[in-house]
């Protein structure tokens, strides 16, 4: 892979001294702005360029300090796309690096969940790399093969593959696909609930019971209502998600996109609209595709409330001529 300069003995805090420039490349990490930003990856592209930039980031990845730990995340992302770009095979690098890092369930769905949809949107799917047969014999009680579930299924999602997911769950055995992770199988209630199947729903309780308000569970939870249709109380088991605390600033585009989505099923278009305008005016300037959804968003919102004033109208009509009571 070229990353791995061997274990972290001699990283800052381990007897012995630092190795040459493990120390800089720690300090410079730890300098960076933070956010997934393209800034972001500019600056971790240059912490990469450093010697022993790969000891300090297995450091920082050993620390009981999250704020750290979190700055070895963001360097992982960056290296990751750095494989991408350079047309290997990021899904091997994010594994190991997840492996690595010792990375738990939810701090891998967030790694593979970026990375895929960066590597999809750069024409490099996860989906180049590993297949169904690939995956399912991968041990998903590993660090390692949780990750290639992650990106595996993840990459389904984006492409809006949710019988692909189901075809993949049903070729798993049973006791396995009851013992994973709460993000996965979140994916696995995705696949129902965007094909409107109503065994989503209670799948859906089960994983928010496990993963509480972790954001990527949510964001999958969220995009299965969206696509589905005419699932019980589909509009306000969206907003009941989007209440969440981790979506309270306001902030997150992909969260704005879909509070639109469910106020636009609910018939509150004035709430539609204000929800659309804020996910565009978060938008990165990057994310075109995404701005392309948002405008079609806003269509649809003021088509059904044109629509709806017709209809309305229409019956106004009709109760005044006394053709109905």
């Amino acid at each position: 892979m070229g990353t791995d300069e061997g274990p972290a003995a001699g990283a800052p805090g381990v007897v012995g001294g630092p190795a040459p420039g493990v120390t800089e490349a720690f300090a410079a990490m730890c300098a960076m702005p933070t956010g997934p930003t393209r800034v972001v990856e500019r600056a971790a592209g240059g912490v990469w360029r450093l010697p022993g930039a790969a000891q300090a980031v297995s450091e920082s990845l050993a620390s009981q300090d999250a704020a750290v730990r979190e700055r070895g995340w963001l360097l992982v992302y960056a290296r990751v796309v750095q494989e991408m770009e350079s047309d290997r095979d990021w899904t091997q690098e994010a594994a190991h690096w997840l492996d690595r890092g010792r990375a738990d369930w939810s701090e891998s769905a967030r790694l593979c969940a970026d990375v895929a949809w960066r590597a999809r949107s750069a024409h490099r799917s996860a989906l180049v790399f590993l297949s169904a047969d690939q995956v399912a014999a991968t041990a998903v009680d590993t660090a390692r093969g949780r990750a290639l579930w992650h990106l595996f299924l993840t990459t389904l999602r984006y492409d809006f593959r949710c019988s692909a997911i189901s075809r993949f769950f049903a070729r798993v055995p049973a006791s396995v696909a009851s013992a994973v992770d709460p993000y996965i199988a979140a994916l696995r209630a995705f696949a129902l609930l965007g094909r409107s199947d109503k065994a989503g729903l209670p799948l859906m309780e089960e994983v928010l019971r496990r993963a509480g308000d972790d954001g990527k569970v949510l964001h999958t939870l969220l995009h299965g209502l969206w696509l589905g249709e005419r699932l019980d109380d589909q509009a306000r088991l969206m907003l009941d998600l989007l209440a969440a605390p981790v979506f309270a600033d306001g902030t997150d585009p992909e969260a704005a996109f879909r509070k639109a989505g469910a106020l636009r099923m609910a018939g509150d278009h004035a709430g539609a609209l204000e929800a659309i305008e804020a996910a565009i005016d978060h938008l990165e300037p990057t994310e075109v595709v995404v701005h392309a959804d948002c405008v079609r968003e806003r269509a649809l919102i003021l088509a059904d409330r044109d629509l709806r004033a017709v209809v309305d109208g229409a019956r106004d009509l009709l109760v005044r001529s006394g053709l109905q009571p």
